[in-house]
């Protein structure tokens, strides 16, 4: 069963930093929702939760009081952010130390695999928990000084608002907390999910695997939202106002395939992806796939994997790592949808 996903908080943080975590997901869970609206009733499997030192509310930043979902969970999180938050600077000593159960419980998650991100100074979390490394870390030309005082064996970068270390990714500010948050969305669970996102934010993003001739971009995004219906080429061809002929030549130059080819492959990493990370019967999940019988999905995922839905699951789930599907897809790009269903 996939992990789930939450951000901390904890008293005077910033309420901004919290919710637009919270609102990021809340959109995805109804676009997942809405995109398999035809197929089932069913929406993400991944669940974002807002988890604190204790079940008791906490007040941000302001004053406001807000309810957590529970204390800190000892089951395994895919990915944990941590949002900024204020306290001026000669009582951070004593603030950081109040957080001493926060510090411990993301020092644990990060062993057990979860991938971390912070904005602002909630990256003073993640040094005091020892996982920033030497850095580079992202900090404000007017916080620098005091950052390398305390934490003078970690580089500081007041250049680019964004930076990695290992399973850490950081911005300096919430400015740039929403870059963050749609490129760990689409590293993560789905670059669709990501750009369809950052689409209806107004931002700019980039897109993992999509093609750099923007008619079959345009393609590759439409398949990869509607995967789960039944599709026609001619359907596609009139969306994007272009011939069939047009299009599947288009698509074999810059992809090496055909558009029924790409459908197929999007829908086998969604099976795959489900196998993985959920407990859905075989059966619920071509169905969930564009699939209208279970044979032709078998036949189908067997083509693709080299092996059955339920020895693919088994292997997988015992830390066995398949082999590259025999069906010739590339590897190198990423072609994926959102694969986060319960």
């Amino acid at each position: 069963m996939a992990r789930d996903i939450a951000v901390i908080g904890f008293d005077g943080a910033c309420l901004a930093s919290i919710g637009l975590f919270l609102d990021l997901f809340g959109q995805m869970r109804l676009r997942v929702a809405d995109q398999f609206r035809t197929r089932d009733d069913i929406g993400m499997h991944t669940r974002a939760k807002l988890l604190g030192p204790s079940p008791r509310p906490i007040q941000v930043l302001g004053g406001w009081k807000l309810q957590v979902e529970d204390g800190l969970e000892a089951r395994p999180h895919l990915y944990i952010h941590v949002p900024d938050f204020y306290c001026p600077e000669k009582e951070t000593p004593e603030y950081l130390a109040k957080l001493h159960s926060v510090i411990d419980w993301l020092r644990s998650q990060y062993a057990g695999g979860a991938h971390l991100s912070a904005t602002g100074r909630g990256i003073e979390l993640l040094a005091e928990a020892g996982l920033t490394g030497n850095g580079p870390v992202p900090v404000t030309r007017g916080a620098a000084a005091e950052f390398r005082r305390r934490y003078p064996h970690i580089r500081v970068n007041t250049t680019d608002p964004i930076a990695e270390v290992d399973r850490i990714m950081m911005a300096r500010g919430m400015t740039h907390e929403m870059s963050l948050l749609t490129r760990l969305i689409g590293r993560l669970l789905s670059p669709t999910m990501a750009g369809t996102l950052a689409d209806a934010m107004g931002m700019e993003s980039d897109r993992p695997g999509l093609s750099d001739d923007p008619l079959v971009a345009a393609a590759q995004m439409w398949l990869s939202e509607r995967a789960s219906r039944g599709l026609h080429i001619g359907m596609l061809a009139t969306h994007l106002a272009v011939s069939p002929q047009t299009l599947i030549r288009r698509f074999r130059a810059k992809l090496g395939m055909t558009p029924r080819d790409y459908l197929r492959l999007v829908r086998m990493r969604s099976a795959q992806s489900q196998l993985r990370d959920t407990d859905r019967p075989v059966s619920q999940i071509a169905t969930l796939i564009g699939y209208n019988d279970l044979k032709s999905f078998q036949q189908a995922f067997r083509h693709h994997s080299g092996m059955s839905a339920s020895h693919y699951r088994a292997l997988v789930r015992n830390g066995g790592d398949p082999l590259p599907s025999p069906s010739g897809a590339a590897g190198g790009s990423d072609f994926a949808m959102p694969l986060i269903l319960c």
